[in-house]
């Protein structure tokens, strides 16, 4: 999303006569600013009870706006009286039509990602060359653009498609040429923006997870979808949509080195289609697992993290009961009608939640799901006594234990979790059979192994 500063008119929706001049600005970083000379109310100090409307509209750099989710950010007043506010607003669209903010509906997204060509790894470029007899000199040379077929998949409520086209750039005597790459999802009837926001996102995180490098949005484009005789369709021309991106700052950091998984080896577009159908309502498993990737944080911040998405995981798709409920609740009974009946409701509410798997089988069972014998040439029990230990020192600093692991150790454990949930989310998205040797062979792991097998002895027998 690339940064912009217009000055321009803007009002209130419904209230277009009362229009206030000012300038907007949007930067990745720092988000979206309105600067207004003036105000939109009828006090002429402005209105201290309401003192930020939740959608502003307006006109500037021959675009028409729509900055929703408003917060009052600075009021100021001058001599010789004038008003000054600074509105700081959550989104922005940008296009040529107004949204409307109270309940917008969507029929398509397009979507361009800062490493997607990478991750697409494809090349349309071929060159030949003509050279004279001595072989020395080039007489000739031609460079082919192969034009990207669009691919598409049908999914349940909407296609999936990626699509490529050539930017020419430079001039004609000085030429120069760009690949450009978009995802885009095509829905089946209207959705509304969370929804819009929530494929976003899955996308984004895919492409992060896959690529071990922080992935953010370059363009975002949103189709409204318009009434028809039938069924409501997406308008032809297309709203950006800018937001504040958190992890800009890291994404312009961290380039793409040696990518775990490209989009062929994970099996291409129903690869991507199987993701997105197994994590729309599981976002909160690439949040837990991402975050150390889109942001700074503490090593012990990233191993907490890292061991709440395996967990989480394990709960959402393992089995979360070493027992049938029911005959686990006559068993309770049976135990607790043992003791003294002023006893009872206190051991009663202790053992409530002891049909529960414990950590250390928890990871064990998924780090078994994963492959991780062959993935990290690690002992899954070894690996998951190693993680639940450091996790365990961590809580509960119980003393005369010694120290509990250290910064590096508990980096390293991160990392090998990071490895075993994208190794199980792989499995469960459907990635092609390939997918997990080409993510062992890959250097990041290679040199994985290596690390996790001096934090403690897990090689596995």
């Amino acid at each position: 999303m690339e940064a912009f500063e217009s000055d321009g008119l803007f009002w209130l929706p419904g209230d277009e006569d009362n229009q206030v001049a000012g300038r907007v600005s949007f930067d990745p970083v720092t988000g979206t600013l309105l600067h207004l000379i003036g105000n939109f109310s009828d006090d002429d100090f402005g209105d201290e009870e309401n003192p930020a409307p939740e959608t502003v509209v307006g006109v500037a750099g021959k675009r028409f706006l729509t900055l929703t989710d408003c917060s009052i950010k600075s009021r100021k007043f001058e001599s010789p009286g004038i008003v000054r506010e600074v509105y700081r607003a959550k989104f922005l669209f940008a296009g040529q039509r107004i949204i409307d903010s109270q309940s917008p509906m969507f029929g398509r997204l397009s979507m361009r990602f800062n490493n997607l060509y990478a991750w697409i790894d494809r090349n349309s470029v071929s060159r030949e060359f003509v050279f004279g007899q001595d072989r020395k000199k080039l007489i000739k040379a031609t460079l082919t653009l192969e034009p990207a077929e669009v691919e598409k998949i049908q999914c349940d409520g909407y296609e999936i498609a990626l699509t490529g086209a050539w930017k020419i750039l430079g001039s004609e005597k000085n030429p120069g040429f760009e690949q450009d790459y978009s995802l885009r999802i095509a829905y089946d009837v209207p959705v509304d923006f969370e929804t819009v926001t929530g494929d976003l996102g899955i996308l984004q995180d895919l492409i992060t997870v896959t690529s071990d490098a922080p992935t953010i949005p370059t363009e975002v484009l949103l189709y409204v979808a318009e009434d028809g005789p039938a069924e409501s369709r997406p308008s032809r021309e297309g709203v950006k949509l800018y937001g504040k991106q958190t992890s800009y700052s890291r994404a312009k950091e961290k380039k793409v080195g040696d990518m775990p998984l490209s989009l062929s080896s994970i099996g291409g577009l129903p690869a991507v289609a199987g993701w997105m159908s197994f994590m729309r309502d599981r976002r909160v498993l690439t949040g837990l697992l991402l975050s150390p990737i889109y942001s700074s944080m503490y090593v012990e911040n990233q191993f907490f993290n890292r061991v709440s998405a395996a967990e989480t995981l394990h709960r959402m798709e393992f089995p979360n009961e070493l027992r049938p409920a029911d005959k686990y609740k006559n068993f309770r009974k049976m135990l607790v009608s043992y003791v003294p009946k002023n006893y009872r409701s206190w051991l009663s509410q202790q053992i409530v939640y002891s049909n529960e798997p414990r950590l250390r089988n928890r990871l064990k069972e998924l780090a078994e799901f994963a492959d991780i014998a062959s993935l990290l040439e690690c002992d899954a029990g070894r690996w998951a006594k190693s993680v639940t230990e450091a996790r365990n020192r961590m809580v509960h600093h119980d003393k005369g234990k010694g120290e509990g692991a250290s910064s590096a150790e508990l980096f390293w454990l991160g990392e090998s979790l990071k490895v075993v949930v994208l190794a199980a989310l792989a499995k469960f998205s459907n990635f092609s059979e390939s997918s997990h040797r080409r993510l062992r062979e890959s250097d990041d792991v290679r040199f994985l192994v290596e690390r996790v097998h001096e934090v403690a002895e897990l090689k596995a027998k």
